[in-house]
């Protein structure tokens, strides 16, 4: 039953930590979980954190929006679980500029977003190699409509130069980026080796391609990370853009939501998921994906489905260190 919230009823401490539990089950660049939350009886502040964010790879901040994005949506979905409808308001606040958004819990109801509540946590960025079974055809359109519902559109790319042309396009973005010496420093500050809260693990990093050309992000940034064994990758990938007809911060918040209902979805169908976003964080590269998309559209994420074998969960922050410290309050 859908519970009714008033502005003087505070939350239970299960129902927050289930929901903060939700929320940092999002997916974010390089797992670095750029969020903090506040509560505040009848809703949900959500802050960027400055510290955990990426100028050199992600300059404009557009990965840090998306991974925002997703973390409201989780947080969206177990608030359905509860009981709770949510009305999302993206903001700027001067008096507060890492205020990104708030969750108003209450309002109308939601469309069953409750139903994907049991995925959050086994959503995983999967870096194996795919068969080469294909995603239904119903399934393709029900993750259109997820991505539709969230003001964003998802549109594969089936035509053979259409995903030639991106694969090329990623290339270039790899190249660039390892000859970056700042992305490159930063790529080792979050990636490889052990990780026990945040970053991605060597364990998460998946094998080499053979031959060199991955679909896969090769987040490798040091002599160990490359030690890995050697596997062969699908033939021809099952890739996908998520963009939306417009571009800026709110646009990004919502892109994000759109993404992470992408995502669950395909959790939901027994499909794996990875994410291809290097040519996205180059502005001039990214501009070229609009070519074969067509006009009046903005890019927000690549991101390839397909079947592949079950992968462990990347590290998560503590709740404590997610919440807004009390003097911050």
């Amino acid at each position: 039953m859908l519970k009714a919230v008033s502005r003087v009823v505070e939350l239970s401490e299960g129902d927050r930590d289930a929901m903060l539990r939700a929320a940092v089950a999002a997916p974010s660049m390089h797992n670095t979980q750029p969020w903090r939350f506040r509560f505040d009886a009848w809703a949900v502040e959500v802050f960027r954190v400055r510290e955990r964010e990426l100028p050199a790879e992600d300059p404009d901040r557009r990965m840090l929006y998306l991974s925002l994005g997703a973390a409201v949506f989780n947080l969206r979905v177990e608030a359905a679980a509860r009981g709770y409808a949510s009305q999302v308001r993206h903001l700027t606040d001067q008096r507060r500029p890492d205020l990104v958004a708030v969750i108003e819990l209450g309002g109308p109801r939601s469309d069953r977003i409750e139903l994907l509540a049991p995925y959050v946590l086994h959503r995983r960025t999967n870096r194996q190699p795919f068969t080469g079974q294909r995603v239904p055809g119903q399934v393709r359109a029900e993750l259109e409509l997820s991505a539709r519902v969230e003001g964003a559109e998802l549109r594969w790319l089936d035509h053979l130069d259409h995903g030639w042309w991106l694969r090329m396009v990623t290339n270039d973005a790899a190249a660039t980026d390892d000859q970056d010496e700042a992305r490159t420093a930063e790529r080792r500050h979050w990636v490889g080796g052990d990780r026990d809260v945040d970053g991605v693990p060597f364990s998460a990093l998946g094998p080499k391609a053979t031959g060199g050309a991955s679909v896969v992000r090769d987040l490798a940034a040091t002599a160990g990370d490359e030690a890995r064994p050697v596997a062969s990758f699908e033939y021809e990938p099952q890739l996908a853009v998520l963009a939306t007809r417009y571009d800026g911060p709110i646009e990004w918040l919502r892109a994000g939501q759109a993404l992470e209902r992408v995502l669950l979805e395909a959790t939901a169908h027994g499909v794996s998921t990875s994410l291809l976003n290097q040519a996205i964080e180059h502005e001039d590269l990214r501009r070229q994906i609009d070519d074969p998309l067509g006009p009046q559209t903005s890019p927000q994420t690549v991101i390839r489905f397909g079947y592949g074998p079950e992968v462990p969960p990347t590290p998560r922050r503590p709740l404590a260190d997610v919440v807004m410290p009390a003097e911050q309050q």
